[in-house]
């Protein structure tokens, strides 16, 4: 089997693909003139002649008068990757104004929530770090800029969300769209959240949440106590609040890395062989229990909109065992025998990487990142220069076009 080498883009990159798209063919049979609107009038009384004399306005386009590229301006283009709009801006002057409105990107932000690929740091290199962008597509999802060099200072990436990514500089936090380049300062916390902070990005892009507001939520130990704190930041207000919920439950209050949101709550990792959940709207912690055999070899993931933590081992040669545990109990849901890569007589350290919006488990061993979709039993490998070791953060981004609203001075 050969493994295609991932797509990596670093500083040196071309940005944007200027190459103009192949117009959407194969349309037509699968579209249908739906007839309704002021024909459906008449069963309710209305008096219609007047406006069935009058031609329509002429930024709007009956049904039964849509073209094709009507169609798929409105119907297609919000569920493409950021890239893949960019490039079809150069289709017509028309597209290129559609694709730049507000609406649009508004639309996309809920509408593409394919898992686009890894954001990669090493951790462990202090602010010297190397960023790049691992597409898992790269003709149709990727950055311009993956080193992030459009923010004011370099960065960590602590948090992905939906398309944004939260970072951390010298002193201050970042939120950015790497897609758009465009970029927010958040104003200091309250409370210190340490060196190395436990922090998640909330990002629910949806058609109620037009202006995208986000949360980030730290979780922080008290000094000197085995207390969980938490700190809560709205992009709404611009402003900072401490939660009056505490966690005095966890064994081990160091949390480890930043968290993981999803469906109204975040997770963190400990120290200790449990999760620590954080309800953000109603500020209730509560503790989850990891199996003990499970240790530290797996990570939290979204599996078919479900928290899971998968947990995988090289049992011999290139056969790995997957454990995927589901549900705030964290059940034994499956155990999958493999075979990732190619044939060698020893075993190799592994690594689950977390996935969004995905059906697959990622398992990072040696050059490889290989993708084990459970529905379809199919493996996919990448070859990846970023290879394996203690303080290497992969991160997994959606391709998005969600637009940062204007904060308030706090």
């Amino acid at each position: 089997m050969e493994f295609p080498q991932a797509d990596y883009m670093n500083d040196d990159s071309e940005g944007w693909d200027d190459n103009s798209p192949t117009i959407f063919k194969g349309f037509s049979s699968a579209i249908t003139t739906q007839r309704h609107g002021l024909e459906k009038l008449a069963d309710y009384g209305f008096k219609i002649d007047a406006y069935q004399n009058h031609e329509f306005p002429t930024h709007i386009i009956r049904e039964g008068d849509k073209k094709i590229k009507d169609v798929v301006k409105e119907h297609v283009l919000p569920f493409l990757p950021a890239k893949s709009l960019m490039r079809f801006k150069a289709v017509s002057k028309e597209w290129d104004k559609w694709i730049a409105c507000p609406l649009l990107s508004h639309q996309q932000s809920f509408s593409c929530k394919s898992f686009s690929g890894y954001f990669c740091q090493d951790m462990k290199m202090e602010w010297d770090t190397e960023t790049m962008f691992l597409s898992l597509d790269h003709s149709t999802s990727g950055v311009p800029c993956p080193a992030l060099d459009f923010l004011p200072e370099a960065v960590k990436i602590l948090s992905s969300c939906s398309g944004l990514l939260l970072c951390q500089g010298s002193e201050k936090y970042y939120v950015c769209n790497p897609a758009s380049q465009d970029w927010k300062m958040l104003p200091l916390p309250q409370c210190y959240h340490g060196e190395e902070p436990a922090v998640a990005l909330a990002f629910e892009p949806s058609l109620r949440n037009i202006e995208a507001y986000y949360h980030v939520i730290c979780a922080f130990p008290m000094l000197g106590q085995p207390i969980i704190g938490f700190e809560i930041y709205s992009s709404e207000s611009n402003t900072w609040s401490c939660s009056s919920a505490y966690c005095t439950d966890i064994e081990n209050p160091r949390l480890v890395g930043g968290g993981f949101y999803m469906n109204g709550v975040a997770y963190y990792e400990t120290k200790s062989n449990e999760v620590l959940a954080f309800d953000v709207k109603v500020e209730i912690p509560a503790i989850i229990s990891l199996p003990d055999q499970v240790g530290r070899r797996g990570s939290l993931t979204q599996m078919e909109g479900e928290l899971c933590y998968v947990a995988a081992n090289n049992e011999c040669g290139n056969v790995f065992l997957i454990d995927i545990y589901q549900g705030m109990e964290m059940i034994l849901k499956r155990t999958v025998s493999v075979t990732l890569g190619p044939d060698r007589s020893f075993t190799q350290a592994c690594k689950v990487l977390p996935c969004v919006n995905s059906d697959a488990v990622a398992i990072h061993s040696g050059q490889y990142i290989h993708f084990y979709h459970i529905s379809e039993q199919k493996v996919e490998s990448i070859a990846s220069s970023f290879t394996m070791g203690h303080g290497k953060k992969f991160l997994p981004y959606t391709n998005s076009l969600a637009m940062l609203h204007e904060l308030k001075e706090p």
